[in-house]
């Protein structure tokens, strides 16, 4: 483990979510420590948002992604940017960041959960139920859900047929 990693999981241990100034004061102090690092930036543009500031982080996020995010941290900036330009009303750039998040990591319930809503936000209900009713049978190991997938899996694509 590096220490800029162990620096981060000591923040977000710290992290208090009634007071969230301090962390985002941590977290800008790091990235002034590690200035461009692709992960410091990841862990400043997450605190903007732990603290409600979706417009300071939204570039922070374009920031750490194009500084080469990739793997799971990848998976994880482009939720939480898709996240907050859904939070920011822009609801056509939260869907195409997380279908780019939900195309490059197939199977993550995460990025499909939060597509789902990203469609809600942009009116697209239908598309958006049909992706949830997918994932809650992909994911949820429960026999009444299971004994009807077949009828399920068939109403969910019908939904945007």
């Amino acid at each position: 483990m590096t220490d800029l990693t162990a620096a981060i999981q000591r923040g977000w241990a710290a992290a208090d979510p009634d007071a969230p100034e301090p962390t985002v004061s941590y977290f800008h102090g790091l990235l002034g420590q590690h200035p461009e690092d692709r992960h410091a930036l990841l862990a400043y543009a997450s605190a903007l948002d732990f603290a409600s500031r979706e417009a300071e982080a939204a570039p922070v996020y374009e920031q750490a992604i194009a500084a080469g995010l990739d793997g799971d941290a990848l998976r994880q900036g482009l939720v939480q940017y898709g996240s907050t330009l859904r939070n920011l009303e822009r609801f056509s750039d939260a869907v195409n960041v997380l279908r780019q998040a939900d195309e490059q990591f197939p199977g993550q319930a995460s990025t499909k959960v939060f597509l789902a809503l990203a469609l809600t936000s942009a009116g697209r209900c239908p598309e958006a139920v049909q992706i949830l009713v997918t994932v809650a049978l992909d994911h949820i190991d429960r026999d009444e859900l299971q004994q009807y997938q077949r009828a399920l899996r068939y109403y969910a694509a019908a939904l945007t047929a």
